[in-house]
């Protein structure tokens, strides 16, 4: 028992979440903020829907981006994937012990935000 708790081969030094375990919650969190903003302006900022009740009515629509939100979009958008990036990077340097593991959640936001600025931009 003793010699666990000196140094044998499942020892843990580690008394808690450090600073930089929690700087992952916090960047995790700071990058899902920035999408949620960034799909809040993507629903004002996109073109109107085309149904067939507004073509019946003979109604206008609007059928193109509105450039200023789509500036802020795409500004937020690159926000995101630069803040899951960085926190990718820090999560790699961290991973050092088998109970450390890689963030699913940043991965998904990564995917999901470049997708929707590649979409945005192209």
């Amino acid at each position: 028992m003793t010699a666990h708790r000196q140094g044998g081969p499942d020892f843990e030094r580690r008394e808690g979440p450090d600073l930089l375990c929690r700087a992952f919650k916090y960047l995790a969190i700071t990058a899902w903020l920035l999408f949620f903003v960034a799909l809040v302006v993507s629903h004002y900022a996109r073109p109107e829907m085309d149904s067939g009740l507004v073509r019946y009515l003979g109604l206008d629509i609007r059928d193109y981006w509105r450039p200023r939100l789509t500036f802020w979009l795409v500004y937020l958008l690159w926000g995101c994937v630069l803040v899951s990036v960085a926190s990718l990077l820090l999560n790699r340097l961290r991973l050092k012990r088998r109970g450390d593991h890689l963030h699913f959640n940043i991965i998904l936001l990564l995917l999901s935000a470049s997708g929707m600025l590649f979409y945005i931009v192209r």
